[in-house]
C-alpha cells in the first residue's frame, strides 16, 4: 500500500511540473498551413509589464500558392512604448500572465486590412498545445466589441482578415 502511495505523489508530481506552461514555450518561430495558404508567426519575449505579465510581440508571413502576399516577420528586439507598434515592425502584440499560462491574449496588427485606420484589433488567441503545437484564433466579432464596447459594436463593419482565422501551428524555430 506505501509503495502505491508513493508511485501516486511521484506521478501526480511529474503530471503537476508538466503542467506549468512559460512563457518561453511560446517562443519562437511557428508554422501552419490550410489549404493553399502556409501562415507563420515569430513570436518574441518582450518586457515585464507589471507583475507577472509579460509582453510577447511578433510578426508574420503570409504565402499563397508558393508566393509571398505578406512577409512582415522580422521583430525587434525591443519595444519603444512611445511608438506604435506598427512602426517599429510589431505585427502580434500579446499578453502572457502565470494565471492564464495556457493561453496569449492577442491583438493583430493586419496590414491588409487595416482594422481600425491600422491601429490593430484584439479579441485573438493563441494556445499552447504542447511543445511543439500551438492553436491560432482571430475572433473579429470579439474584436470589435472589445474595442468599440456594446453601445458603438453595431457601427462597425467586420472586414475580415488577410491571415488564417483558425489554424494548428507547429514549431520550426
Amino acid at each position: 500500500m506505501r509503495k502505491l502511495f508513493l508511485i501516486l505523489v511521484v506521478l501526480s508530481a511529474c503530471v503537476s511540473i508538466n503542467a506549468q506552461v512559460s512563457v518561453d514555450d511560446y517562443i519562437g518561430t511557428w508554422r501552419g498551413e490550410k489549404g493553399d495558404t502556409a501562415f507563420t508567426i515569430k513570436l518574441v519575449k518582450g518586457d515585464v509589464l507589471f507583475n507577472s505579465i509579460i509582453h510577447v510581440m511578433g510578426g508574420y508571413q503570409v504565402k499563397v500558392k508558393g508566393k509571398y502576399t505578406d512577409d512582415y516577420l522580422k521583430v525587434p528586439s525591443k519595444c519603444d512604448r512611445s511608438k506604435r507598434y506598427r512602426e517599429q515592425g510589431i505585427y502580434i502584440s500579446a499578453t502572457y500572465s502565470s494565471e492564464h499560462q495556457k493561453y496569449l491574449v492577442v491583438t493583430f496588427y493586419d496590414q491588409r486590412k487595416k482594422h481600425f485606420n491600422g491601429e490593430g484589433i484584439p479579441g485573438g488567441e493563441i494556445k499552447y498545445i504542447n511543445q511543439n503545437k500551438l492553436h491560432w484564433t482571430l475572433n473579429e466579432k470579439m474584436g470589435i466589441a472589445m474595442k468599440e464596447g456594446d453601445e458603438n459594436f453595431a457601427e462597425v463593419h467586420p472586414i475580415g482578415f488577410s491571415v488564417p482565422t483558425d489554424i494548428i501551428m507547429t514549431r520550426v524555430e
